[in-house]
């Protein structure tokens, strides 16, 4: 395909102006430069910048928080599997490698389908883009396909619960042998805080051991989750550390509940009714919940102060809004009152 002179300087102008765009505004310009670029370029005289465009397009539409979600998922899949007819594994490594990956993304955030199958096919991108991802030769990409992995691990409907679990907490731990807390302290918190939550759920192991990771994993976080700098992150990890505690098998039962207890009313520092309302309610329910088994302090005053918290979380969680946990709450209340 012969472009004219006109033509040339059209698609020049195209890609000029793209090129000059923010990377993360102006989203619907973006996508039209592309398609229409997209338009008058020949994969087969300019294939390489064809790709290019293709994987750009892809990325736009996956970041793109206009129209349809989820067909805006599926296009992305659509322009990276085109991208893919030029960026092959033999002539372009890195490139195909780095779509391997984009598709691990996208397939892990698909809408549309089988969320089983779209799992199942991320973990096929994602172990695609390790056999050229390797930590000698792209240790940072490596440590975010190996994160990438651990997450859909995690959350994985097919195959074995249990083994699931364990591929999940290895694929964290390989992420972190690059995501360093000296270099990449968010990015290492995030990793310690997922892997609390995956030892909360962990099947294998001694279950006192996984208590003791949990809570290990969550202190962790707690270095660069500051209240001042992350107060969301800082409370969630707090109301989980408190979680922890009330349910910890080592260690004295009376000390553990005052830890929870702390724990909760740290979190409640955040968590307000006004703010957050469903995260406060929570967490007064859980707060009701430790002074319900408090071993320290008045039994009587402690029962009060349970039944205190459990009222508060009536405000929030009524029959209408939230039948479940107000009957839930409701039956809690109960019961603290028929406590001796």
């Amino acid at each position: 395909m012969a472009y004219t002179r006109s033509e040339s300087q059209t698609l020049q102008q195209i890609l000029q102006e793209l090129s000059q765009l923010d990377q993360a505004g102006d989203i619907p310009r973006r996508i039209v430069l592309s398609r229409q670029a997209l338009e008058m370029l020949s994969r087969k005289e300019q294939p390489e910048l064809w790709a290019f465009l293709q994987v750009e397009l892809a990325n736009i539409l996956v970041q793109s928080p206009l129209g349809d979600r989820s067909e805006s998922i599926d296009l992305a899949i659509g322009h990276y599997q085109q991208a893919l007819q030029v960026y092959t594994r033999a002539a372009f490594p890195e490139e195909w490698a780095n779509i391997q990956n984009n598709l691990g993304n996208a397939n892990t955030n698909r809408i549309l389908g089988e969320r089983a199958e779209n799992l199942e096919r991320a973990i096929q991108h994602y172990q695609r883009a390790l056999e050229i991802r390797t930590r000698e030769a792209f240790a940072r990409r490596w440590s975010v396909t190996q994160n990438n992995l651990a997450n859909v691990y995690l959350e994985r409907i097919l195959g074995e619960r249990a083994e699931n679990l364990e591929r999940a907490i290895h694929h964290y731990q390989q992420a972190l042998q690059f995501y360093t807390c000296e270099d990449f302290p968010q990015d290492w918190a995030s990793i310690h805080h997922y892997l609390a939550l995956t030892y909360k759920e962990r099947i294998r192991g001694e279950r006192a051991k996984n208590f003791e990771s949990i809570i290990d994993h969550l202190l962790q976080a707690l270095q660069i989750y500051s209240r001042d700098a992350f107060p969301k992150a800082w409370a969630m990890i707090q109301h989980n550390l408190a979680n922890a505690y009330s349910e910890r098998i080592d260690g004295k039962r009376s000390q553990n509940l005052e830890q929870a207890i702390h724990h909760y009313g740290e979190a409640l520092a955040v968590y307000t009714r006004d703010t957050m309302p469903e995260d406060w309610a929570r967490a007064q329910n859980c707060l009701a919940n430790a002074y319900c088994e408090r071993i320290r302090g008045e039994r009587a005053e402690n029962l009060e102060r349970a039944i205190n918290h459990y009222q508060q979380v009536l405000a929030v969680f009524t029959c209408e809004a939230l039948p479940e946990e107000w009957a839930r709450t409701q039956n809690n209340l109960g019961e603290a009152y028929l406590k001796p």
